[in-house]
């Protein structure tokens, strides 16, 4: 969500934005784009035994993620926010209802995942 939205509650920091010359949004899109694809790359690495590390880790790192962009979803859902040019809208209300029905899937994984 923009800065300051929900009465200022939603502030999240962004270091190092102003010197990558990005924005508030651009630097939280790309930020968990990089975390996105670097769990779900150490997921399958640790899957497939090719990374001494168990599972569990990046589950619940990639769990963590889901949870953080949570509030980003729901003031997608709550706005009707569209992701950007270039990009079709999601029809109001039943494609954001989908996109939560996937974060739950999403976070039900990796909880699945992540607690032996």
């Amino acid at each position: 969500p923009p800065r300051g939205t929900w009465g200022g509650l939603f502030n999240v920091p962004t270091p190092g934005a102003e010197a990558l010359g990005l924005t508030y949004e651009e630097y939280h899109c790309y930020w968990t784009g990089i975390a996105e694809f670097a769990g779900g790359l150490l997921l399958i690495l640790s899957g497939y035994g090719l990374v001494d590390i168990p599972v569990e880790i990046p589950a619940a790192l990639l769990g963590l993620l889901v949870v953080a962009v949570t509030p980003a979803n729901i003031y997608m859902f709550t706005h009707d926010v569209e992701m950007g040019e270039g990009v079709p809208p999601i029809p109001y209300p039943w494609g954001h209802v989908g996109r939560g029905v996937a974060q739950m899937v999403l976070l039900a994984l990796f909880w699945k995942l992540a607690v032996p």
